[in-house]
């Protein structure tokens, strides 16, 4: 049978990062079978980028879904599961307790102790109100190059606040942005597990994992060199296509506007940018 065909090289090992449907944000802390937290755009684009993964699935790939927490990832995770089996795509359900055989990781969570509600204004300037006081930030402060906020959010942004200024602003709310979880560490939480997928070679396997915005746009940044750096994100409900190629892990495909390249390891360009 096909299944048991020796392979000259290694199995095939493919990764595919989901990024989640665009959300209402509504929903915390529930079971997949109650998440219930995208927009009807999102819900339909999720839908199609999901038939368009089902056209890469072999018949001899064991297929997993991963899933990060939260309602609108597990939602996301739902339909693919269900588009797929629609396909006639098995689904191994081995260690899930859902009936969608989704995996629930907490690395591949959002960026913790994170509000976009007090980000937002470091990038772009303008008034915040938290814990009952109400004030403006300067984005000529936080913010003087006036960068994008992916790139002021890789590079740390928060870092390089003057001091000074800093000494402006209300000291919780200095707290609070200085606690947020750095872009290196966000990522580096799903760089270890792939590393990991990296060394399966019993046989062939195909992982899904719908997380955030961090990881999929730290990937797309690596194919988007020369584009605007607005660009440098694949859209909500989007996914990039990764496989293992001579021991690298490289992307075939990224989002809707690249190709990717089997030069670059993106495992390899994460050590090499922040160390491994």
């Amino acid at each position: 049978m096909k299944e048991n065909m020796p392979y000259r090289n290694d199995p095939p090992l493919n990764i595919n990062v989901f990024r989640h449907g665009e959300s209402e944000y509504k929903q915390k802390d529930v079971s997949i079978e109650n998440a219930n937290d995208l927009t009807e755009k999102g819900i339909e684009d999720v839908k199609d980028s999901a038939v368009k993964l089902s056209e890469l699935i072999k018949p001899e790939e064991e297929v997993e879904i991963w899933s990060s927490p939260t309602s609108r990832t597990l939602q996301t995770s739902k339909i693919i599961s269900e588009t797929l089996k629609n396909k006639g795509i098995h689904i191994r359900e081995k260690g899930c307790d859902n009936n969608f055989g989704v995996k629930v990781f907490d690395q591949l969570s959002e960026v913790k102790n994170f509000s976009w509600k007090l980000f937002y204004p470091l990038v772009n300037g303008g008034d915040v109100e938290f814990e009952g006081e109400k004030f403006l930030v300067d984005k000529k402060f936080t913010n003087p190059l006036d960068i994008h906020l992916n790139e002021y959010f890789s590079k740390n942004g928060i870092a390089t606040i003057d001091i000074d200024y800093k000494k402006t602003l209300p000291s919780n709310y200095v707290k609070e942005i200085d606690g947020f979880e750095k872009f290196t560490d966000a990522v580096r939480r799903i760089i270890i597990p792939l590393s990991r997928l990296k060394k399966i070679k019993d046989k062939p396997y195909r992982i899904i994992m719908v997380t955030h915005d961090v990881f999929s746009g730290f990937i797309a940044n690596i194919f988007s060199a020369g584009e605007d750096s607005e660009k440098h994100t694949i859209n909500p409900g989007e996914f990039i296509n990764i496989e293992r190629d001579n021991d690298k892990l490289v992307a075939t495909k990224v989002g809707d506007f690249s190709d990717g390249n089997k030069d670059t390891d993106i495992i390899e360009e994460f050590n090499n940018k922040y160390g491994s």
